[in-house]
């Protein structure tokens, strides 16, 4: 009898535990995409530079996002890990929404131009050294068939001022 207790109870934590245990299913919406920031070369000091970031669809199918203008962001950080702020004191942007489809392969840039002020996108600085950049990317994604807000960043990217 208490045989086949046990062995009712396993059967039971066996049938249980699985319906029990979290998910660890990526989100497919997170990994088919890629970040990541054009080359920066040629910088001289006090002379205006341009980041551009770029969003790829790794996936084989066509995906369709919205975003604000402010879709991409940039941080500049100079050898001393102190970040170097954009040489506006105002920063203007509009409230303006973009939706467009990014096929298989193909990658998306869009820094706002004419939305928002440039300084979000064009940088001068006024110390030679080596610099780091990093972007953000915020967007949001039809997921089965609600919207889901992605955030994505890049791996920090290397430059030389002269």
């Amino acid at each position: 009898m208490i045989k086949l207790n046990v062995k009712i109870m396993i059967l039971i934590l066996f049938l249980i535990l699985p319906a029990c245990s979290p998910n660890n299913e990526k989100d497919p919406s997170n990994s088919i995409f890629q970040v990541g920031i054009d080359e920066i070369e040629d910088v001289k000091v006090n002379e205006v530079f341009q980041i551009v970031g770029y969003l790829k669809n790794s996936s084989s199918r066509s995906v369709e996002i919205s975003h604000g203008s402010g879709m991409f962001s940039y941080e500049i950080y100079d050898e001393d890990g102190e970040r170097i702020l954009p040489n506006g004191n105002v920063l203007l942007e509009h409230a303006i929404g973009y939706q467009v489809e990014i096929r298989s392969g193909e990658e998306y840039r869009n820094n706002g131009q004419e939305q928002r002020s440039k300084e979000y996108y064009e940088f001068v600085i006024h110390e030679p050294g080596n610099y780091k950049v990093k972007m953000h990317v915020e967007f949001m994604m039809n997921n089965e068939g609600k919207q889901k807000k992605i955030s994505l960043s890049s791996e920090s990217k290397e430059f030389k001022v002269q």
